[in-house]
């Protein structure tokens, strides 16, 4: 397991473009590894100023030293926004389907469109920069 797997979503960062990492466009997209280890380009955005695609997936990310962790995935658009909010999410990262079929992609975005981003009354956020293995 990397440090920047996640328990939750089947992404795994796979870095931004080879030789721009210092320029705009290093910034701007980000690949992504799905459950098949096949690579996904996406745009990243702010968590407040994410577009709204109609057939698009959206990962809410936070950065850390070690690359990008995936905290939820869903539709893009106000969900994603929200579940950034609530999640404390440092960016958007969204990958608009194209003619390709990509199809883990695809059921990822089945699997997390209808489930909603709630915390439970008793449940107590710890920050991930206090967590620890037990």
């Amino acid at each position: 397991m990397n440090a920047t797997d996640s328990l939750l979503i089947p992404l795994v960062d796979a870095g931004g473009l080879n030789g721009l990492k210092h320029g705009a466009l290093g910034a701007r997209f980000r690949f992504w590894r799905d459950e098949d280890g096949v690579r996904h380009v996406f745009s990243v955005y702010s968590a407040a100023s994410a577009p709204d695609y109609p057939d698009a997936l959206a990962v809410v990310a936070r950065r850390t030293p070690a690359g990008s962790i995936a905290m939820w995935a869903g539709p893009a658009g106000d969900v994603a926004r929200s579940a950034a909010q609530r999640l404390d999410g440092d960016e958007i990262h969204i990958h608009v389907f194209g003619e390709g079929e990509a199809s883990a992609l695809r059921r990822l975005m089945r699997r997390f469109e209808s489930t909603p981003v709630r915390r439970s009354a008793g449940m107590v956020r710890c920050r991930i920069d206090r967590r620890h293995a037990a």
